[in-house]
């Protein structure tokens, strides 16, 4: 397995745009349910955020390829030494916890573009280390799965690759997508411009 080094790791989330051939395709203006629970839901931080959290940010990504997305809010909590988080929520009819991961101080999102394996690759670096993980939604359970993990080691000046997962075709689909940094997730800011960007598009 050759040496491989990812760096500069943000979370962004991709902005969609329907654009007909020579012209521009009517869009509908009419809001779906999850759009207008995740937007009522982040306009009130007391319902994630508590007094000792710091401000964050939130992505939208689809674990299961259901077409309703996942609402995965990254904070940091000021308690434990400015740690980070991430709280993901589903819509069934009402907006609701389904997991919580520690977030590695950087984070970067890929969606996953095989779809024997729905969800998002996350990767997340400190200190000359990086680690990818697989979230996913498997009977209705949100589930991670480490991957592999990349350190340095300063003794030989050089990456040390150690793999985690069995799953080798997993593995490559996380490659194909991490090592070519393909289409991150774009991050917003918990905001109404931010809301509006990223559930209305406007």
């Amino acid at each position: 397995m050759p040496k491989k080094v990812v760096a500069g790791l943000l979370l962004f989330v991709s902005a969609w745009f329907m654009v007909g051939c020579g012209h521009v395709e009517e869009i509908s203006t009419v809001a779906e349910p999850w759009q207008d629970a995740y937007a009522a839901f982040l306009r009130t931080p007391d319902n994630y955020f508590e007094e000792e959290h710091r401000a964050g940010g939130f992505i939208l990504a689809d674990l299961n390829n259901d077409g309703s997305p996942e609402l995965i809010i990254s904070y940091y909590d000021g308690l434990q030494g400015g740690a980070g988080f991430a709280n993901v929520y589903a819509y069934d009819g009402n907006v609701k916890l389904i997991g919580q991961q520690i977030d590695m101080y950087y984070k970067v999102c890929w969606p996953s573009t095989d779809p024997s394996f729905p969800g998002v690759f996350v990767g997340g670096g400190r200190n000359s280390t990086f680690s990818c993980n697989y979230w996913t939604i498997k009977d209705n359970v949100f589930t991670v799965e480490p991957l592999w993990s990349e350190a340095m080691d300063f003794d030989v000046a050089e990456m040390v690759y150690e793999e985690f997962s069995d799953n080798k075709q997993l593995i490559a689909a996380a490659e194909k997508v991490v090592y070519a940094d393909a289409g991150n997730i774009e991050f917003f800011e918990i905001d109404e411009a931010g809301i509006q960007a990223a559930l209305y598009g406007n």
